[in-house]
């Protein structure tokens, strides 16, 4: 599966403003102020049939309209658009989606409120002051526009306005993660890897109960086992990196960084001595590139002359568990 993101660039504005948009990415709106021309442009459209017949005082399909009955609010209903450069709403400057406030200079070059400042208030264009008009007309087209997540893809079925998209992916649960065997291209939300992973790759991994201790062994050449816990629906990964004159040896779950944080607890035996690491794991989406440095450090010759060692590990779903 590609691992490359996909986004949908699927919009949801009304009428007038499609045709608005229409006109701007023409250049027909080119270095004019934003609300002047589509105010300009709203008054400009021609009248609808329906509209027209208001002097007649009679209503389409015969029915007089005598004034005095209260005229229902008219139904805007939504429409689909494709925006073939979805750039055109971020910021020209730091080029992340806009968000309102919005503001334009005198030629109507548009900038996001955190810019202003960055730009001393000089537009970068035409170096004029920017930073005291706001662009009303884009701003409620910002407003009108819904977008899907990032990761609908991955079942994420949420919908936001075009300026919290970033917002909303940063908090997504559903961002994709990657299968930690270099082998299997495979990537989903962390619920649908777990599924992934108990069907693909049943015997590639050691399976455990939360805050139950469970011992493992590990060779000398391993360099990470996969933990599935039986029914959490997450992976966890024990590293093993080896250095000079160290093990490091640490924990880590294949989720986003928005889900809670699983503590665990690990127990090694070297030397004749005990040793004990307590910590939390860390969230990666992919294991492959962002490997954890920090864990219990252990001695290089731990794993003895059989080139093996023993550990006992608790991972607890609701804070630290001791292993006694």
């Amino acid at each position: 599966m590609d691992r490359s993101p996909q986004t949908d660039s699927t919009l949801f504005i009304d009428q007038d403003y499609q045709d608005y948009l229409g006109l701007v990415s023409n250049g027909y709106f080119r270095d004019h102020d934003f609300y002047l021309d589509y105010q300009m442009f709203l008054s400009n459209r021609e009248v609808p049939f329906e509209e027209e017949l208001e002097d007649d005082g009679v209503e389409e399909g015969g029915v007089t309209n005598t004034g005095d009955e209260e005229m229902e609010d008219p139904v805007v209903e939504s429409i689909s658009v494709t925006l073939t450069d979805p750039k055109v709403f971020d910021c020209p400057i730091c080029f992340e989606p806009l968000y309102s406030p919005v503001f334009q200079c005198e030629n109507g070059h548009i900038v996001c409120s955190s810019c202003c400042t960055q730009i001393m208030n000089k537009c970068r264009s035409c170096r004029l002051p920017i930073g005291h008009n706001r662009c009303l007309a884009i701003e409620k087209v910002l407003e009108s526009i819904k977008v899907k997540c990032q990761n609908t893809r991955y079942g994420c079925k949420e919908t936001t306005s075009y300026g919290k998209k970033l917002d909303h992916a940063k908090t997504c649960d559903h961002a994709p993660c990657s299968c930690p065997l270099s082998d299997c291209n495979f990537v989903g939300s962390c619920t649908q890897l777990y599924k992934h992973f108990r069907d693909e790759h049943e015997n590639s991994s050691v399976q455990f109960q939360h805050n139950k201790v469970f011992q493992i062994t590990l060779n000398f050449d391993d360099t990470f086992i996969v933990l599935q816990e039986e029914k959490d629906g997450v992976l966890f990964i024990l590293n093993i990196r080896i250095e000079s004159l160290t093990n490091v040896i640490s924990v880590c779950c294949i989720a986003p960084s928005v889900k809670e944080r699983i503590y665990y607890d690990i127990v090694a035996e070297s030397g004749g001595s005990i040793i004990r690491f307590q910590s939390y794991a860390k969230n990666i989406q992919s294991w492959i590139d962002n490997q954890p440095s920090s864990g219990i450090l252990l001695p290089a010759d731990s794993f003895g002359h059989s080139g093996q060692l023993k550990l006992e590990i608790c991972v607890s779903d609701a804070g630290l568990t001791f292993v006694n």
